[in-house]
């Protein structure tokens, strides 16, 4: 395995807390930190798999000739997209040599493992503060037979320890919304330190489209990243903006609002059929962070109808080679 492989670390580092106009707050009503995302998602990890028996922690993506009725069909050609974003070219002639990739926010590596399960001559490295995702992810790698090519790790996604100017592509799926600010300065900083010259960065995410959004669009916008953990959604031109600062090029935009919706529109069913379940369980008692979760799906939805504020898109941009 190349030596990036070998972190000298497995604790987070602890950033300071994130705030933000417009931030989220967490059960207590104090503003989202990165604490209270570790805490969110520790609480809520086994919970992804009724979205995903595969732990693909994001929204699907349909083409032609996929079923909108089968949603992990539709969440596995998301990765698959990430993928193709990347430009990776075809595989060395060396089958010894290996490509290094990194998923920023990786949840339970599901994209990582994707990818590499296509490509032989991928490996993959993702990075997550939460230690029970990483604990899923290494047992489906062992089940999907690509272990020895994935490396987890355990940091804050803004300052990862890793060596910089290694990777051959980045990408982070829903997680770059995790950050703070509403540009996700710290994030794109990052990736631009740790992308080779010509190395190209994707990012999927929700995205909002002005800064001061309307009344109702600005209140499901609190209520679903408050119920999620999110500090704040970055606002589009603003994310261009530091990742033209930050080194980049070629930025391109799409959005993906048509491509997404088959799969946002199995929340209902899914979200409903799950709550009353857990309620039943739990004898209608469940924790703070996990009602919210149940909030923040039917929000995502809702979320989605406001065009003037919000969109759902893929931002792809390639490192300068200076």
């Amino acid at each position: 395995m190349p030596t990036v492989f070998q972190p000298d670390f497995r604790m987070p580092h602890e950033s300071a807390p994130h705030t933000a106009t417009g931030a989220a707050t967490n059960p207590a009503g104090a503003p989202i930190t990165t604490r209270d995302t570790q805490h969110y998602f520790t609480e809520v990890a086994v919970d992804y798999s009724a979205w995903s028996p595969s732990y693909n922690m994001h929204f699907g993506f349909w083409r032609a000739g996929l079923n909108p009725l089968r949603r992990e069909g539709m969440l596995v050609e998301m990765n698959r997209a990430i993928g193709r974003a990347l430009q990776l070219g075809t595989a060395p002639a060396d089958a010894t040599q290996r490509r290094c990739v990194l998923d920023l926010g990786c949840g339970a590596g599901a994209t990582a493992r994707t990818l590499v399960g296509d490509d032989p001559s991928l490996c993959a490295i993702t990075v997550t503060n939460v230690a029970v995702q990483n604990r899923i992810a290494a047992r489906l790698d062992a089940a999907a037979g690509v272990a020895d090519r994935m490396a987890h790790i355990e940091a804050d996604y803004t300052r990862t320890g890793l060596p910089a100017a290694q990777a051959d592509g980045a990408w982070a799926v829903e997680s770059a919304c995790y950050a703070g600010g509403t540009d996700k300065g710290d994030f794109i900083r990052e990736a631009a330190r740790l992308l080779k010259p010509g190395a190209r960065l994707a990012v999927v995410d929700g995205f909002l489209l002005r800064r001061a959004p309307g009344r109702m669009a600005q209140w499901l916008h609190r209520l679903w990243a408050d119920s999620w953990a999110v500090p704040t959604l970055a606002v589009r031109d603003e994310f261009v903006a530091a990742l033209e600062r930050n080194g980049f090029e070629d930025i391109e935009v799409k959005s993906l609002r048509w491509r997404v919706a088959p799969s946002a529109l199995h929340i209902p069913v899914l979200a409903t059929r799950f709550t009353l379940a857990e309620l039943w369980k739990a004898r209608g008692k469940l924790s703070p962070w996990r009602r919210k979760h149940i909030v923040a799906s039917y929000c995502a939805l809702a979320l989605g109808m406001f065009w003037r504020d919000f969109d759902y898109c893929m931002v792809t941009a390639r490192r300068r080679a200076d």
